[in-house]
């Protein structure tokens, strides 16, 4: 219950920032860790976004907290590496989230405090999945879980050039879809269409990736307990294209955005099923008795 908790109001805390960028309310409240001086600031919807935005914060901050020192406890060797990775984290991002407001959104900065956070929710997904008691921590990067790993790094990538593009503001560098500025292939490929185009780019990467790995699970007897979730994450890339036209064409209208970055939360989810799914079926194997 603690580690789904975790996870919830982590994947809470990042679409709600996601949302106060999309709002322009990041400088709303333009001082830290206070808000315009007060610990409940004047009421204004932008200030509340931002505040609220750090209650959130502070809330998902304290049951990580709870949730990494029970796994501290719990694990065991190597794999007490994970609690403490994820503390260490944990104070960076609070670091960072103050440097953010102080030097007033740096593109770089904002870029990296958001990826730690996606990465901080994908080491609490972990010690959801793996709690020490009814299931050993475990790690593998071999056969089937290596694709899965690997394939979680390429949307991570995916994430981390779509919050370059948000932050740089280039979200309309690219005005039109499929195409961008009436091409395939646009003709300036400078500042922020590049970084547009890029994130176009291997979003059709990852679509593709999605549809062969949906094939190899349909088609590999050893995959089947994997084939629902092999067509959910199809089905979740398929949706995400289709957001990020949705986002353009809406003028990054902010509920769009929202939802774009809830899908993407939701791909590396099922990516995370995957993968545990593959490290139990070699962890099974390595457990049976010779023949």
């Amino acid at each position: 219950m603690l580690g789904r908790t975790t996870v919830g109001l982590l994947f809470l805390l990042l679409v709600w920032g996601n949302m106060v960028a999309g709002l322009k309310a990041g400088l709303a409240c333009p001082d830290w860790p206070l808000c315009h001086g007060r610990i409940l600031p004047p009421f204004r919807w932008d200030i509340y976004m931002e505040f609220l935005h750090r209650v959130i914060a502070a809330i998902a901050s304290l049951f990580l907290l709870a949730l990494s020192v029970r796994r501290y406890r719990k694990y065991e060797g190597a794999a007490k590496s994970v609690p403490v990775l994820t503390l260490l984290l944990l104070l960076l991002e609070i670091a960072m989230g103050g440097a953010v407001v102080l030097l007033e959104t740096p593109v770089q900065l904002t870029t990296v405090h958001f990826m730690a956070g996606v990465l901080v929710f994908l080491l609490a997904f972990y010690m959801m999945t793996f709690d020490g008691e009814h299931e050993r921590p475990a790690f593998a990067v071999r056969g089937a879980s290596a694709l899965f790993f690997s394939l979680a790094a390429l949307v991570y990538f995916q994430g981390a050039l779509g919050a370059y593009v948000r932050h740089l503001d280039a979200g309309l560098a690219c005005p039109d879809f499929p195409t961008c500025l009436g091409k395939w292939i646009p003709s300036f490929l400078g500042g922020g269409v590049l970084a547009h185009y890029s994130h176009r780019v291997t979003g059709y990467l990852v679509l593709l990736t999605a549809v062969a790995i949906f094939l190899f699970v349909r088609r590999d007897p050893r995959q089947r307990r994997n084939r629902g979730l092999a067509a959910l994450f199809l089905v979740l890339v398929a949706a995400q294209v289709a957001l990020g036209a949705l986002v353009v064409m809406s003028r990054l209208q902010f509920a769009a955005t929202a939802l774009h970055l809830a899908v993407a939360l939701g791909i590396l989810s099922v990516l995370g099923s995957l993968w545990v799914q593959a490290v139990r079926a070699e962890r099974a194997s390595l457990s049976l008795p010779p023949r």
